[in-house]
Parts: structure tokens; C-alpha cells; sequence
């Protein structure tokens, strides 16, 4: 048994929908996909996507992006009503969105999806934002604001998404394998720790006016890595691959991405297929 990571599917590009259906469907039919969010904001495509995967893996696990949340003019409800649609959808493929336990001979791991969204600076100290003085706060390129639709809450949407899952929680003592959509920590923004040390930016920088760090991710979720006792964390959301321990635990992103980000080498999942990082009771 082999566990495989992989991000950010996107299969409303060009190009992505067809790399998923060509995935080799012998090669991993003894072991598990984790699918870290944002396949597609259409249940058609995500269906599609899934369904494809789940002929080629022995079992995938998936949390939602923030694309599979997106409300279009034509649709109707918010997106926890969409959240819930998803839900039903990857029930009826046998997509697992709860915890569940791997064996491979006397060794077990359990893998544990964790819901999530991020927190923005004004929802306070969970917020994984760094201030950037050349940002557009405008923020009118950010899709989520046009795409989201959410009832009255009392509570922020990252609290939201965070409370669903303490019930899900395994017991104490398990190797675990948690994975969310969201960045769990402000370092992994970055490439390396000495960029995460500095903030990153500068004279590199592509995009100098978006300030991603605005949506990026929650320190709630790292919370809950830690207390699950993850040995690995898989993530998505930014389209960047990562590799990086941290205290402890390994955090990992294997992206697909859009074109531009395959060409320029910043998700390499086109390539060199998902991330294996996990292989008969061992970390890789």
C-alpha cells in the first residue's frame, strides 16, 4: 500500500481533464490518492474528474478548494449548500471524505481530511496574512468574492469548516495523515525559510500588487495537525510545490496547476505524476 499526494486539479483548463484520464490505470490500483482540493467549481467536471480517479486508485480521499464552493449566476443556495452538494457527489462515487484507516501488513496509518477555509486579516490572529506594500487592496481580482455565497454566520467561515471536524477526530496513539486545502502555516508561503524568514517579495516578486497571504490559509488548521499528531500534512491552494518539515511534521504540495505554472516549473505534478509519500509504513 502507497499513499499519493496531489493539488489542485483545475480540469476547467485546457489540458488537466485529459492528464487526469490518462493516469496509468494499472499502476496505482493497490494504493490510495490524496486529493487536496479544487478540482472544479462545475459538479459535472468534478464528477467526471473523480470518478476517473476512483478507477485508477484503491481509494481516494478529498476535501473541498474553494473552486468546488464558487456559486454561478445560474445556480441556486450558498456555497454550504454547494459544500453539501460535493459531499453527496463524492459519497455516491465512494470518494472518501472522512477518516479512514490504510493497512499494509501490521502497519496502519489513518488518513484524516480537515475542512477548511481561510482567515482573513480581519478575522484575527489565525489570519497567516504579512503585509505587503505594493498590494491592490481593492482585492477585485480575487474570485472568491465574486463566486461565494454564504448564509448568516455567527462565527468566521474558517471557524466554521474547523469545528466540523473535531468529531472526525481519530483516537491518540495513530500514525496520521492529514491533509486540508488550505496552508497551515505562514512559513509554507514561501519556498524556503530563508525567504519565509524576510517575507519573501522583492525584486522577484511576479505579481508585486496580489497579496496572497490575504487568503492563504489558517493557523487554526496547523492547531489541529498538531494535535492529531500528523507525521505528513498534505495541502494545496497556492499551485506551488512544497516539501518542507517543520517541527515534526512533513508538509507537502503536489500541484497540477494552470499551463503557466507548469511551464514555469511551479507545479510539477505534470510531469512527474502525483508525490508518493508514503510507502508500506514509511515516510518518503
Amino acid at each position: 500500500m502507497r499513499v499519493f499526494a496531489l493539488s489542485d486539479l483545475h480540469v476547467d483548463h485546457q489540458g488537466n481533464l485529459a492528464w487526469v484520464n490518462q493516469l496509468s490505470s494499472v499502476e496505482y490500483l493497490d494504493d490510495a490518492l490524496i486529493l487536496a482540493g479544487d478540482v472544479s467549481d462545475r459538479l459535472d467536471r468534478i464528477e467526471e474528474a473523480l470518478a476517473s480517479l476512483r478507477g485508477k486508485f484503491a481509494s481516494v480521499f478529498f476535501v473541498p478548494g474553494n473552486h468546488e464552493l464558487w456559486i454561478r449566476k445560474e445556480d441556486l443556495g450558498d456555497s454550504i449548500g454547494k459544500f453539501e452538494q460535493v459531499m453527496s457527489l463524492c459519497e455516491s462515487l465512494g470518494v472518501q471524505t472522512f477518516p479512514g484507516k490504510l493497512h499494509s501488513g501490521e502497519t496502519t496509518v489513518h488518513i484524516v481530511p480537515l475542512f477548511s477555509w481561510y482567515a482573513r486579516p480581519e478575522d484575527g490572529p489565525d489570519s497567516l496574512y504579512l503585509k505587503k506594500k505594493t498590494e491592490n487592496t481593492s482585492l477585485q481580482m480575487w474570485g472568491d468574492d465574486r463566486f461565494t455565497r454564504w448564509p448568516q454566520m455567527e462565527e468566521s467561515i474558517a471557524d466554521y469548516f474547523l469545528g466540523m471536524n473535531r468529531a472526525r477526530f481519530p483516537e491518540a496513539g495513530e500514525d496520521v495523515i492529514s491533509f486540508s486545502h488550505f496552508l497551515p502555516r505562514r512559513e509554507l508561503i514561501f519556498g524556503s525559510e530563508k525567504r519565509s524568514r524576510s517575507g519573501g517579495g522583492g525584486q522577484g516578486d511576479p505579481h508585486p500588487w496580489f497579496n496572497f497571504s490575504r487568503f492563504a490559509g489558517s493557523a487554526g488548521i496547523n492547531r489541529q495537525i498538531r494535535e492529531l499528531r500528523s507525521v505528513i500534512h498534505v495541502y494545496g491552494h497556492q499551485h506551488r510545490d512544497r516539501n518542507r518539515e517543520i517541527d515534526g511534521v512533513q508538509y507537502v504540495s503536489r500541484c497540477l496547476g494552470y499551463r503557466r505554472e507548469q511551464i514555469a516549473g511551479f507545479a510539477c505534478a505534470i510531469e512527474s505524476g502525483p508525490q508518493l509519500i508514503w510507502d508500506s509504513g514509511c515516510t518518503v
